[in-house]
Order: C-alpha cells, then sequence, then structure tokens
C-alpha cells in the first residue's frame, strides 16, 4: 500500500519538472533591464523650434520599465535636451531644440546602457535683402540672410545660390555672390536657394524692376522734328552697338537704319509727334548683355512734313534716290481718295529714282512702318512726273511690309510713290523705303 503511494507521489513530481522545463527561459529576467531605445535614430530639427521625442527602456522580453533615463546633447551649442514627461506612458519623453546650425548627437542613457540620435539642425528660412529696381547694364549686390523660427539671423550655413527667372532681363553673376547684371527692361524674379530642411532647401523671391540705364553720348542733331535723321553716338566705354540695336519713343517705335549702324553710332529717324518739347527714348538690345540706355531729344517742329517733301506731294518737286539706299519719311493726314492732289495731309512721298543704263534695270523696294494698328501703306510708281500712268509692282496690298518689283526702260526716270492709303486713325507713319538692285 505505501509502495503505491509512494509511486504515485513521484510521478506527481515528475510531470511537475516537466511542466517546469516548458516555461519561457528568460522568464527569470523580467523586469531587469536590457536595453533602452531612442524613438528616432536621425531627427531634422528647425532652428529656434522644438521636436518631441523619447526613449524607452525595456527588459529581455520586451517589456517597457519605468523611466529611469538620463538624456544628453553632445553638443548643446548646437541642440539642446529640454524634459518631457509622457506619464503614464512608460518612457523618457524630452525635447530637443535647434541652437544654431549644425551636427550633433543626443544620447539616452539607463544603467551601463545607451543609444544614440543623430541631429541636424537647419534655417527655417532664407531672405533677400535690395533694391526694388536695377538698371540695365549695371552691376547691382543683393544680400541674404537666413533666419531661424523666430526670425533671427542664423550664421554659419552654407552660401546660397542666386537665380532670375528670364535672363534676357536679369542675370545673376556668378561671384561676388549675390550680384546681379540688368539687361533688358521689365520685370524679373530673383530667387534665393538654401541649404534647409527638406532636401529642396528654403528660398526666397523678389520682383525687381530693370530699368533702362543713362545714355550720355551725344545726338547730332540735338533736336529735329518729323523726318530728320538723328545720329547716336555712344559714350566711350559704354557697351557698343550692335545688330539688333532699336531705337523706341515710348510706345512709338522708330526704325534704325541699319546700314548706318556701326559700333560707335546708329542712326534713326524722328517721328511726328505734333508737339514740340523734349521726348525720352530708349535704346535697347545693345551688345551680347542687351543693355537698354534712355536719353532725351528735343523735338523742335510740331508738323508731322518730313525734309524730303515739306511744302507738297507733287512728285515734280520729288528728291532724288540715288543707288540702292534707305529712304525714310512721315505720311500724315487723312488721305480721302487715295490720289496725291489730297489739300491739307502729307499722305504720300515720292522720290525719283532714274535708270541711266542703255538697258532695263529691275528695282525692288520693301517698305516698313512702324505702327503696329492696321495702318495701311502701299508703295506705287508713276511711268510720269504727272502720274498719268501708274502701276505698282506688286506692293498696293493689305501686307507688311510691301515689296514691289518693276522693270524700269533703259535711260528712263520713274517715280516712286509711298502712299499712306489708310491710317486707320493714326496721326502718321513712320516708314523704311528699302531701295535694291539697281545697277
Amino acid at each position: 500500500m505505501k509502495r503505491q503511494i509512494y509511486g504515485l507521489l513521484g510521478m506527481v513530481a515528475i510531470a511537475a519538472l516537466g511542466a517546469a522545463c516548458k516555461d519561457d527561459p528568460l522568464a527569470d529576467t523580467g523586469g531587469n533591464l536590457s536595453r533602452i531605445d531612442l524613438e528616432f535614430a536621425y531627427r531634422e530639427v528647425i532652428i529656434g523650434d522644438s521636436v518631441r521625442t523619447f526613449a524607452v527602456e525595456k527588459d529581455a522580453l520586451n517589456t517597457p520599465l519605468p523611466p529611469t533615463a538620463t538624456v544628453r546633447s553632445c553638443n548643446a551649442a548646437i541642440a539642446t535636451v529640454l524634459p518631457a514627461s509622457d506619464a503614464p506612458t512608460q518612457r523618457t519623453a524630452f525635447f530637443v531644440k535647434g541652437i544654431t546650425y549644425g551636427s550633433t548627437c543626443v544620447i539616452a542613457e539607463a544603467g551601463a546602457l545607451s543609444d544614440t540620435m543623430q541631429v541636424s539642425t537647419f534655417p527655417a528660412s532664407i531672405t533677400i535683402s535690395g533694391p526694388d529696381s536695377i538698371q540695365s547694364g549695371a552691376v547691382t549686390g543683393f544680400t541674404y540672410t537666413y533666419r531661424d523660427r523666430g526670425g533671427n539671423p542664423v550664421a554659419g550655413v552654407p552660401v546660397p545660390v542666386f537665380t532670375t527667372a528670364d535672363t534676357t532681363r536679369a542675370k545673376a553673376l556668378a561671384a561676388p555672390l549675390g550680384n546681379v547684371q540688368g539687361r533688358s527692361p521689365g520685370i524679373v524674379r530673383l530667387t534665393v536657394t538654401g541649404t534647409g530642411s527638406p532636401a529642396g532647401g528654403v528660398t526666397a523671391f523678389k520682383n525687381i524692376s530693370v530699368v533702362p540705364g543713362t545714355f550720355t553720348g551725344t545726338l547730332t542733331p540735338a533736336s529735329g522734328g518729323a523726318g530728320d535723321v538723328v545720329k547716336v553716338t555712344r559714350a566711350g566705354g559704354a557697351p557698343a552697338f550692335d545688330s539688333d540695336t532699336w531705337i523706341a519713343f515710348g510706345a512709338v517705335d522708330t526704325y534704325v537704319d541699319t546700314l548706318a549702324t556701326t559700333p560707335d553710332s546708329i542712326k534713326f529717324i524722328v517721328p511726328g509727334f505734333g508737339a514740340t518739347g523734349a521726348r525720352t527714348f530708349v535704346i535697347t538690345g545693345i551688345g551680347p548683355s542687351q543693355v537698354a540706355l534712355q536719353g532725351t531729344l528735343t523735338i523742335s517742329r510740331a508738323d508731322f512734313l518730313d525734309p524730303s517733301d515739306p511744302a507738297s506731294d507733287d512728285p515734280a518737286t520729288a528728291p532724288t534716290a540715288t543707288g540702292n539706299t534707305d529712304l525714310f519719311g512721315v505720311l500724315s493726314g487723312t488721305c480721302t481718295d487715295g490720289v496725291f492732289t489730297d489739300p491739307g495731309d502729307d499722305c504720300d512721298d515720292f522720290f525719283v529714282v532714274s535708270n541711266p543704263l542703255a538697258r532695263p534695270d529691275t528695282i525692288t523696294v520693301r517698305l516698313d512702318w512702324t505702327q503696329t494698328t492696321a495702318v495701311d501703306v502701299d508703295i506705287l510708281w508713276c511711268r510720269t512726273v504727272t502720274c498719268s500712268s501708274v502701276t505698282t509692282g506688286g506692293g498696293a496690298t493689305s501686307a507688311k511690309p510691301e515689296n514691289s518689283t518693276v522693270i524700269i526702260p533703259a535711260n528712263t526716270t520713274w517715280y516712286l510713290w509711298i502712299n499712306l492709303f489708310d491710317p486707320a486713325g493714326t496721326s502718321h507713319a513712320v516708314y523704311r523705303a528699302r531701295v535694291r538692285g539697281r545697277g
């Protein structure tokens, strides 16, 4: 009987021992500090701002333990650590505040254990300082300032990059940093892009107006009226004129005699203004930088009569066009019937074009005029001084420019007739007729 009881007790003991062997072998380490983990391995912090994070102490079963960790900054001049509380959550909360630009770390320690988080600090913004307008052709300096979250300046950040939205208006120079060269007049956006978070960095924008510089050269003559030719000579050291340099009086573009354009001088014909006084002109497209300069011309005559026919529109008093040349003039008034006998206007200009050769001569004329409205100017040819016989050579259309080609017989004189057929409400039209093919 006793033997059976002892046998039964032995079996119970063996079963208990077997059950004990199936339990977690780390059960005896539960509640003991096994590791400490920071929330992140890397954080970016805006200077003057703070981010909240935490460290968790755990046992071998990965169970959070009551917080006892201490947290410190590796360089408090770059980022500091400020205490916080996440109670009743089992973790050590804290703030990381950005102080200056740079990189540092935060270390959480508990007992002999620690964990490290890398920290980078960045400015919150960048600003541009400088004038609202710059002169064409001049170099103007702009400055930048990195700022923290509170708007305070931040030092030590890598230099930014300046760019412009339209390099034909203004160009940011590679050096010195922030220098911008004005080019053609207009509004352009200046951008500065600097180091920041996220990777795209921080940017600032400023709209600047590019205005013409001051023309310091000479005008010959210094005054004039409709149809007069003025020679513009650049000042010493000023950028040289080139093939795309042109002149405008406000919204009225004036054609430039490109045959007379040199690096030092350029000619233009004075439009009719209908009043005397000072008029501002702008020379644009000067040199590879497309510089613009502004000057003043004194208008001495209020009429629209150009020097080629100040008295009448009569072909009998027409000036002679010599060789292959550019002819300039001003047409004005309302041509009621398109005939050169209209009184009280200057709708027609005539030029003598002779062929002294013993053979026919083919002449071509291209006619341009300045107005951008629906003004219509035509080319006609009178075979006689009374214009009893007229041809157009294809130059009496609504096209702009007009082009005419005629064959003048040997030893014959014709009269080039330029007619303001439809002024379309404008007071006058400034034109250029390019005569080619002679000889």
